[in-house]
């Protein structure tokens, strides 16, 4: 079963980690993996990198700009199409050493949230 969220966490990247350093997929830079988050007031230690991937968002998610001109054609047109994908983390994680691991996928696009958690 898994619930779907939007809420806003604050992500710790690579670096320093108490205990040991979470299981990382090959290719991926371990500077860029996150390695804790705070959601709801926890702390949650990431024990492995489930899968990473870039998702394509909806073209009426992006941020409201001028419409004068099309954005082919404005100074900032082909680098706007950045602001339509995030980044996906599939992350195994606890909130502690007595708490069980869940499975949880935190995004990254402006900010970093997470939008599932799997139990």
């Amino acid at each position: 079963m898994s619930r779907r969220y939007s809420d806003p966490v604050e992500v710790r990247l690579g670096g320093l980690q108490i205990g040991r350093q979470p299981v990382v997929p090959a290719g991926v830079d371990a500077a860029t993996v996150p390695t804790a988050f705070i959601w709801r007031g926890r702390l949650h230690i990431v024990q492995a990198v489930l899968d990473h991937w870039t998702q394509r968002l909806s073209w009426w998610r992006a941020p409201a700009g001028d419409d004068s001109e099309p954005d082919e054609t404005r100074a900032d047109g082909p680098g706007r199409f950045s602001e339509l994908e995030r980044e996906v983390w599939r992350v195994e994680a606890s909130a502690g050493r007595l708490m069980q691991t869940g499975v949880y996928d935190l995004t990254k696009d402006d900010r970093w949230r997470l939008v599932r958690v799997a139990d």
